[in-house]
């Protein structure tokens, strides 16, 4: 059955698309923040012009309406009402005077200030209604977001355009380099070397590790090709002599052709393989080589330690021997028998001591040409081996970066982002099966003022030994503590309802107290937490981002009201009515 073969999509295109989507992202969010900002600042403007007003027009005012001034009140009025910011004004007095300046909308005003009596301050004299010129402050806040937005979005571009430049010169062009040269890789071809240019610097990373494996791919492909063609030249030197050297020299060609297939299609097999792979994959090769030498068994050991063998019939002891018999050999390549059917390929340094071992099946099988094949042979096992440790170290940085962007430093649990993507999981799951989820939210209490008395030192180890104790009482199938904050915790409880979730926030804040782990500034003498508890359950229904922003918003209200009913408390909100606490 034939299957479509995935669409080449280039690393550039999906960069660039993931970086404007960014930008627009960014964009988007500036705009939002932008129009909270200033329309924050335009009501400052606002309360500010409300109290100049009172603290400069409203007794010019309280003075002119006592002396009943009519034409000084309504020259007051209409400096007033030609601020800009004012677009009309009301004035309504006790005695029934009313006066209207400027155009009135058709909406309630927007403020009113009462003018009291000079003299009294609890006689009042009437009230001033003022509508504010909303019209030229919508203008001033739509033109500042615009200018702000456009700033920011050429701000963003660029910093993008710089960014997919930086990437695309680092990441993208090499991997199209290297995807090239992969390209042009053929059997029994010898392949032109791998050039990557790069700036100096004084590190290496992952793309000098691929070259680096192409580079000992190249020699050994080079070295055998070399091989080939001083075969072919030797051969056709010799044509004219006799017809069974013409038949001997073809045969040893064709010999070699197939080694030399062997060894150039095992190598880029191996090349893309994991590290969980490579030990079969090396097994299988060593099958491969034995099986086209007439071998019947062979063997990698490295640094004293057997990293892979292959044997027509199991013989442990010839293994046990092998590994107790690796003596000191010269540095550098060495060839060496162990017995008269066994032959020791060795290389040897400061830092590596590695060995390939065959055995052929009968004693003689191994001729002088054929030991320079083993040696070749060797040569490219000991560079597969060094790729797999190249391969060993990379999954290895990679699973610590994993673990280090999911876990806090300080305490080993989960972080925030950790903590979120697994409840996501639960709550998808919870859904499914139709169990309820709990969710608990502790804090320390007064552990600010640890702090300042203990050191951050001190309040450090506090927080560890709080989290190991979580850590060892939450241990079902789902359960997770996270550090949230500071001296925040929160620990996700699936298939638990409220009551429940209760009694184990209950049990953990005893816990805590048993600790007794000193705390003079506590008027409890000790380390406690405030606990706050909130559950959902399917018939609450809700997509998983209500149900999450639900648990984590009551939950904090619930410790709210823990920390308010006076600490080292549990509390949980059910609605809005606080139904328990310890």
């Amino acid at each position: 059955m034939l299957t479509s073969r995935p669409r080449y999509r280039p690393f550039s295109q999906r960069l660039r698309l993931r970086l404007g989507v960014l930008a627009i992202v960014a964009m988007l969010l500036v705009s939002v923040s932008q129009v909270f900002l200033i329309s924050r600042q335009v009501r400052d403007q606002q309360q500010e012009l409300l109290k100049n007003l009172t603290a400069t027009q409203i007794p010019l005012l309280q003075i002119a309406l006592w002396d009943i001034e009519t034409q000084a009140l309504e020259r007051q009025l209409r400096r007033i009402v030609e601020l800009e910011d004012i677009a009309s004004l009301h004035l309504q007095t006790e005695t029934g005077l009313s006066i209207d300046l400027g155009d009135p909308p058709d909406r309630a005003a927007d403020t009113t200030l009462l003018v009291h009596s000079p003299l009294d301050e609890n006689q009042r004299l009437g009230e001033l209604q003022i509508h504010f010129n909303n019209q030229r402050m919508a203008r001033l806040i739509r033109d500042s977001i615009l200018q702000r937005v456009l700033e920011f979005s050429l701000y963003t571009l660029m910093l993008f355009a710089i960014v997919f430049r930086l990437l695309h010169r680092d990441i993208g062009q090499p991997l199209r380099l290297i995807a090239n040269y992969v390209a042009t890789l053929r059997p029994q071809k010898n392949a032109p070397r791998l050039a990557l240019v790069r700036s100096e610097r004084p590190w290496f990373d992952e793309i000098d590790l691929i070259s680096r494996g192409f580079e000992t791919l190249h020699e050994g492909m080079a070295h055998y090709a070399e091989q080939h063609e001083n075969a072919i030249g030797q051969l056709a030197r010799e044509r004219d002599s006799l017809d069974r050297r013409v038949a001997e020299r073809t045969s040893e060609l064709g010999y070699l052709n197939g080694y030399l297939k062997l060894i150039s299609g095992s190598s880029l097999k191996l090349m893309h393989l994991r590290q969980a792979q490579y030990p079969r994959a090396m097994t299988q090769t060593l099958q491969t080589l034995a099986q086209y030498m007439h071998l019947d068994a062979c063997a990698l050991l490295d640094n004293g330690q057997l990293r892979a063998h292959w044997m027509e019939q199991e013989d442990a002891l010839w293994l046990d021997r092998l590994v107790s018999s690796m003596s000191a050999s010269p540095s550098g390549w060495s060839v060496t028998h162990l017995d008269e059917r066994s032959l020791i390929i060795a290389f040897v340094n400061q830092q590596r001591r590695f060995h390939f071992v065959a055995r052929s099946k009968t004693p003689g099988d191994v001729v002088p040409e054929q030991e320079g094949l083993l040696q070749g042979a060797g040569q490219w096992l000991f560079s597969l081996v060094q790729h797999w440790d190249h391969v060993i170290g990379l999954e290895a940085a990679q699973q610590e970066l994993l673990e280090m962007s999911r876990t806090d430093p300080l305490t080993g649990l989960a972080n925030r982002r950790h903590f979120e993507q697994h409840q996501i999981e639960e709550l998808h799951r919870a859904q499914r099966l139709g169990y309820p989820v709990s969710l608990l939210m502790l804090d320390v209490d007064f552990f600010k003022g640890y702090n300042d008395r203990y050191g951050h030192a001190e309040g450090d180890a506090c927080l560890a030994a709080l989290a190991n104790l979580m850590k060892d009482r939450f241990k079902r199938a789902g359960e997770m503590v996270a550090r949230v904050g500071g001296e925040e915790f929160a620990v996700l409880l699936p298939g638990l309802d409220l009551d429940a979730a209760m009694q184990c926030a209950e049990a953990l804040g005893m816990a805590i107290y048993d600790l007794h782990l000193p705390h003079a500034g506590s008027v409890w003498g000790r380390i406690t937490v405030s606990i706050g508890c909130s559950c959902w359950s399917v018939e609450h229904g809700g997509d998983t981002e209500q149900i999450m922003d639900g648990l984590a918003r009551t939950a904090d209200q619930a410790l709210y009201e823990a920390k308010s009913a006076g600490r080292n408390q549990v509390a949980a909100l059910h609605g809005k009515e606080l139904i328990g606490e310890r």
